[in-house]
């Protein structure tokens, strides 16, 4: 009882005080428990729904506990309380809003059950204040390093609009917290002494229509300004990467293109793949988002290890459902993923980058990626059977092996069910090598960033020298000729089936040539 009516009083002021710029609540736990109660878990779910999100900009969850047992237990149980009413909040915050945990341990009080809670403190803009800080001017000398994010454009869609008679560019940019959270600027007015900067002020805003309708992170830059420098940011020193001197008139921080993964339009992509057509795949994207005339790439990756750019040609098709769509399609034998690249602008010098949700990582000046070496090398254990000769060999084994476009050669060592010694080596040559997708055989569109590949379906065909020494039991060397079929996952699990003639060398099994079938299962590692 007393733990709902301390929580309804907390609710009840922070309602009535929505107007300051720093709000706070409280939830209240059971002795040495971090589990939300059925009331606390509704009047959360009722103060979130109501919460005014104007100009929020902080949430913050504090943990506490009492003083009952050891410290260090009670530290951890602060820090589970605080995270369990931030999950229990997820859903109702966006993503352009900041929420920080921290777990503040033992809270002494004459009453314990007051310090058995989570403080949720709401923090909100003071307009005055940022306003203030929305231009800033860059001395030459200043100590700060000026990043210019090429990585931006891979997030962003950038169309050109018309506004008090001035050319701008209108953003729109995947809802990522790195995005809302890092505070952006473009040149608003270079000189050979400075530079006047203006923060870029994002908004979460719908945009879009029928199932690309969406909430992203929208803003406006002088199109001049943009084509020029792009978007920065900055950082306090010491800093890595390459500094840019934005101060000077005439300088151009770009010098040149580069194809990257273009997120944006990867992210309103759809892909279909039909059950007979199993090496084409479809595409199809909003015309809303680029022009017909734009250039845009297929990076394959294959499963021999390399990579393969293809450039896309676009089309249109008539009818109601079809025109607000650009089509093409994609040759996908081989291929283990596909993503969609773009031209984007660059440094000379990369600087800082990295993808949103991994962190701004950086990578050095010079940064090549890539391995030298074509192909894949493979670890690959297994269980399997064989007949021949009127007899069936079960063994397991384990094997390396190489695998380069078609071609594929691999040793296999292990022991089978007499216990004795076994051993393999193989060259496969794969005549029929594609990919299929989740729900091909249903023919769907199917987004992007949810579509996988989800399995790897070979027919090939090679010899085989196989040998097995046993004491009690004959042993043999074989040498066949074979056909398989097999089953790959993204996981690495493989089923193959495979059969041909084969021939003892050593004559202990049987003088002529006779035939055999092998089945198993194995699991195959890149090395």
């Amino acid at each position: 009882m007393f733990h709902r009516l301390a929580f309804l009083i907390s609710f009840l002021l922070l309602k009535a005080s929505l107007t300051s710029a720093q709000d706070s609540t409280a939830v209240y736990f059971k002795t040495g428990s971090h589990k939300i109660s059925a009331y606390s878990q509704k009047t959360l779910e009722t103060l979130f729904t109501n919460l005014d999100y104007t100009n929020l900009i902080e949430i913050k969850f504090i943990g506490y506990s009492d003083s009952i047992g050891n410290i260090e237990s009670n530290q951890k149980l602060s820090e589970r309380r605080a995270k369990a009413v931030s999950k229990a909040t997820k859903g109702y915050v966006s993503s352009g809003i900041s929420i920080i945990t921290e777990s503040k341990g033992e809270l002494p009080r004459k009453v314990d059950s007051l310090s058995r809670r989570v403080d949720i403190i709401f923090r909100y803009s003071n307009f005055s204040e940022i306003n203030e800080k929305d231009t800033i001017i860059i001395q030459p000398d200043d100590p700060r390093c000026f990043f210019i994010d090429q990585y931006f454009e891979a997030y962003s869609n950038a169309k050109i609009k018309v506004n008090k008679k001035k050319n701008v560019v209108y953003l729109q940019v995947l809802n990522y917290p790195e995005f809302s959270s890092r505070k952006y600027y473009y040149v608003k007015n270079p000189s050979q002494k400075n530079a006047v900067a203006q923060r870029v002020n994002f908004k979460l805003e719908t945009t879009g229509k029928l199932w690309w309708r969406e909430k992203r992170l929208t803003a406006t830059a002088p199109k001049d300004s943009y084509d020029k420098y792009g978007l920065f940011y900055l950082e306090n020193p010491p800093c890595e990467g390459c500094k840019e001197q934005l101060f000077k008139k005439d300088t151009n921080v770009f010098s040149g293109t580069s194809i990257n993964d273009d997120h944006f339009i990867m992210s309103v992509t759809q892909l279909k793949a039909k059950l007979f057509r199993p090496n084409m795949l479809q595409i199809r994207i909003p015309k809303e988002f680029m022009e017909e005339n734009e250039s845009y790439y297929a990076v394959k990756e294959l499963w021999d290890g390399g990579t393969k750019r293809e450039k896309l040609s676009w089309e249109t098709k008539r009818g109601k459902k079809r025109a607000d769509y650009f089509y093409s399609k994609i040759r996908i034998k081989g291929v283990r993923s596909v993503s969609i690249a773009s031209p984007q602008r660059t440094s000379y010098c990369r600087g800082r980058g990295g993808e949103p949700g991994l962190g701004y990582h950086g990578l050095p000046c010079g940064f090549k990626d890539g391995s030298p070496f074509p192909g894949e090398f493979f670890f690959t254990p297994g269980i399997h059977a064989f007949y021949h000769n009127d007899t069936v060999t079960a063994f397991v084994s384990a094997g390396v092996g190489y695998e380069l476009k078609q071609h594929e050669l691999a040793v296999n060592m292990g022991i089978n069910h007499r216990l004795g010694l076994y051993y393999s080596g193989y060259y496969h040559f794969n005549f029929l090598n594609f990919s299929t997708m989740t729900n091909r055989m249903l023919d769907p569109w199917q987004k992007l960033g949810n579509s996988r590949f989800t399995t790897r379906i070979k027919v090939y065909a090679g010899p085989e020298f196989r040998s097995s020494y046993n004491k009690k039991y004959r042993s043999f060397s074989e040498l066949n000729v074979h056909l398989g079929f097999s089953v790959a996952w993204n996981n690495g699990l493989n089923y193959y089936i495979q059969g041909g003639i084969a021939r003892d060398l050593s004559n202990r099994i049987n003088t002529g040539f006779y035939p055999y079938i092998q089945a198993g299962i194995r699991f195959r590692l890149n090395l």
